[in-house]
């Protein structure tokens, strides 16, 4: 038992002198922050950026200095606020033709890239701001003074202006370890009689180029009307031959199907001519087939009955067919022949035995 929580304490105890080590030998660098170590017992401050994260630093020999790692805004404006830091009154400048100026202007720049340290080694690390914000004005005011009143109302001019100020700023503020990222030229003001003037002009050169965009509208619509009338010709002429050539195709397509239903009745009729012919024909051949049937058999017949058969048969059929309504019967006349023998009947009626 006692073993055990010998063990139990060694554990504690290691834990907390492992805090205590981390906590004396390890600094934490934030994000978004420069971690710049100095050596407080010689060496002085150690040429290198520490980026977000843990860093070897033991407390009490070495001493850390944090820069902001992120963009800065710098801003001259009217409104601004002389408490931040980021803030500046807004640039009073003489025109190039001689007018004042009361301009506002945003700026960005930020640390260069493993550069801190220098800005450390300096001793600038709480004067860089203030340092940079006064290069900028003085670098402003001499740029922006080459404009004339017109530059600044021109758009293109301010943006060629804007573009060659940037790198002179970059060049004038790498002494304090700082780049420049953009500029922009936010707002101008001129003094109030000039400034009515000015926005008059404005509108002049504004409605100078409204009369521009409605000459360039007319003219853009005459030439639409050009092109609205040659297709609409263009359209009747292919309407037109397109009608052309459907009443062709019509055509075409109406004689072919009269000649279809020409040469159709044509071959009806031959058809049926022939067919009527062809019945005709049969039923002549039959009729004479059945004449001279008839006749092969009256022929054969009277040649049968011109027998001695036939002439009994004819005798025996007559005899059979004979329709005596009243007989006078002698008996004392042998020579008159009994009705009731036909053998009689017959021999009389032929002539003979």
């Amino acid at each position: 038992m006692k073993n055990f929580s010998r063990s139990i304490l060694l554990l504690c105890g290691i834990g907390l002198l492992s805090v205590i080590a981390a906590l004396t030998l390890f600094e934490k660098v934030p994000p978004g922050t420069i971690g710049v170590k100095q050596a407080q017992w010689g060496g002085g401050i150690i040429a290198e950026d520490y980026t977000t994260g843990f860093h070897l630093g033991i407390t009490g020999y070495h001493k850390w200095h944090f820069l902001d790692k992120r963009t800065h805004f710098l801003t001259f404006s009217r409104d601004a606020d002389p408490r931040s830091p980021e803030e500046r009154p807004a640039l009073s400048i003489r025109t190039l033709d001689n007018n004042s100026a009361e301009v506002d202007v945003s700026l960005t720049y930020r640390i260069i890239p493993g550069e801190g340290h220098l800005v450390v080694s300096d001793g600038e690390q709480s004067q860089y701001r203030e340092n940079v914000a006064s290069t900028v004005r003085s670098v402003l005011r001499e740029q922006l003074a080459k404009l004339s009143s017109e530059d600044f109302v021109s758009t293109d001019a301010r943006l060629s202006r804007t573009l060659e100020t940037i790198p002179l700023i970059d060049g004038a503020i790498k002494e304090f370890h700082a780049e420049c990222d953009e500029l922009l030229i936010r707002a101008v003001r001129f003094p109030p009689d000039y400034e009515s003037k000015l926005q008059e002009k404005q509108l002049s050169r504004q409605s100078a180029l409204l009369f521009q965009a409605k000459e360039k509208v007319e003219k853009q619509q005459q030439v639409t009307g050009v092109i609205s009338k040659e297709t609409e010709a263009m359209e009747k002429e292919k309407r037109a031959d397109w009608d052309r050539r459907l009443q062709d195709i019509r055509s075409d397509n109406e004689i072919a199907v009269a000649t279809v239903l020409g040469e159709a009745e044509i071959y009806a009729l031959t058809t049926r001519a022939n067919a009527e012919a062809t019945y005709v024909s049969a039923i002549a051949e039959g009729e004479l087939a059945l004449a001279k049937a008839q006749a092969l058999r009256d022929g054969l017949r009277n040649k049968a009955l011109d027998t001695v058969g036939g002439s009994i048969l004819l005798a025996t059929q007559a005899a059979e067919n004979l329709d005596i309504a009243e007989v006078t019967l002698n008996s004392n006349d042998p020579a008159v022949p009994s009705v009731l023998d036909l053998g009689e009947m017959v021999r009389l009626l032929i002539g003979g035995d």
